[in-house]
């Protein structure tokens, strides 16, 4: 009995022991014929869509770059007399920069080689000066200013035809009447900026010539609007060039305030104030009716120049980021100008004139202001002076200075 009890054990335990390999070996060749079947769709990973990263344009502007004859004859004379070398004048400055996409410049003074250099009041420069401003990387030339017509209908066209030959910048600022051609555009970094410039007078010039380009008033808000317009349905943003104002004095007027908050109105982003020769305020004006923000800098001072008041010594760089910024995975986005600020410089130059070059106000020392040629007239002439400027007139949310 025994035994027979044994002999049971054992075939149930050989019988447990094959279903058990059977159960097994067919799981197991499943398995195998699922990962070796071409015909077998395996499930495939679709990544979570994501939200692209923001996309920045660094964007800087100079104001006016006012060329007197004393600073081209210095620079002709650095060569003995061969040709014009710019590149003292501005060699203390020319480091910053470096670091921006977009840098904009009032090129005051009109650059050609159909004319004799010339000074005030009817200005021409040499077009090494043109080299200067590309090599000190400038790519957005604004031209539309109260001395665009300083040389007539062949200075127009002379100073249009230089900048027509060089590579990597934008000029804008003479019209045609064309807005296909006479908007400009760049595309940096994704986000893609145009350019306008306007001016309230040309001191009493004129052009009488149909078929030459011509500058727009800033008072002529129909086609200032048209153009806007047509900007706006192209760029991301609208930047605005505007030579106003009254000279030498660091208020504004009425007038720069209604044509800002007519550009405003049609849409424009930023505004670039030139002319005053010393620096305004900024500010941000915003639309009641559409909430539309400008960021407003009403006078940027000069870049550089040969004048003789203490408060002309004193200019200023913009500064800001433009910034687009996607909002979902369809590629939907804002663009915004962020971080405005103003970077004050100073022009400098020894007895009577002489050396003339330009600084950043952080770089500039007390000793260099006490040797100040500015200083035979204007002993008040200092840093303080220059300080006390600042403070009084640019909101301190604005000033970035040392």
């Amino acid at each position: 009995m025994r035994n027979s009890n044994k002999k049971i054990f054992t075939v149930l335990v050989f019988t447990l022991c094959l279903l058990l390999a059977i159960f097994y070996g067919t799981v197991l060749n499943d398995d195998i014929s699922t990962s070796i079947s071409p015909n077998k769709e395996q499930p495939v990973s679709t990544p979570a869509p994501t939200i692209k990263s923001p996309q920045t344009v660094k964007f800087i502007a100079a104001g006016d770059n006012l060329i007197h004859g004393s600073i081209y004859l210095q620079a002709l004379k650095r060569t003995g007399g061969n040709y014009y070398d710019f590149k003292y004048a501005y060699e203390n400055i020319e480091y910053y920069f470096d670091n921006f996409d977009v840098k904009f410049i009032n090129q005051e003074t009109l650059v050609n080689d159909a004319f004799k250099p010339s000074t005030y009041p009817q200005f021409s420069t040499p077009i090494e000066m043109g080299q200067q401003v590309m090599n000190m990387g400038f790519n957005a030339i604004g031209m539309s200013n109260n001395h665009s017509y300083d040389k007539g209908v062949e200075g127009v066209h002379s100073t249009i035809d230089y900048w027509d030959k060089q590579e990597g910048i934008q000029y804008f600022g003479f019209y045609t009447g064309n807005d296909d051609n006479d908007i400009k555009y760049m595309d940096v970094n994704g986000i893609k900026i145009a350019f306008l410039a306007y001016t309230s007078h040309t001191n009493g010039l004129s052009i009488k010539d149909d078929t030459c380009p011509y500058v727009i008033n800033t008072n002529n808000y129909e086609t200032i609007e048209r153009q806007v317009k047509k900007a706006k349905e192209n760029a991301d943003i609208v930047v605005v060039s505007c030579h106003w104002g009254y000279e030498e004095t660091n208020n504004t007027i009425p007038e720069q305030h209604q044509i800002a908050e007519k550009l405003n109105e049609f849409g424009v982003d930023a505004i670039i104030g030139t002319h005053p020769h010393v620096i305004q305020p900024v500010e941000w004006i915003e639309n009641t009716e559409t909430g539309h923000k400008t960021i407003v800098c009403y006078s940027l001072g000069n870049f550089i120049s040969a004048q003789s008041s203490a408060n002309t010594m004193l200019g200023a760089l913009f500064q800001f980021d433009i910034v687009k910024t996607y909002t979902d995975t369809d590629d939907n986005y804002i663009v915004e100008i962020k971080e405005p600020k103003i970077v004050p410089t100073v022009t400098h130059y020894d007895n009577n004139y002489s050396n003339i070059r330009n600084y950043l106000l952080k770089d500039y020392t007390d000793e260099l202001a006490d040797k100040h040629g500015v200083r035979d007239k204007y002993p008040k002439f200092s840093i303080q002076f220059m300080e006390g400027i600042v403070n009084k007139y640019i909101p301190e949310e604005f000033i970035l200075y040392k």
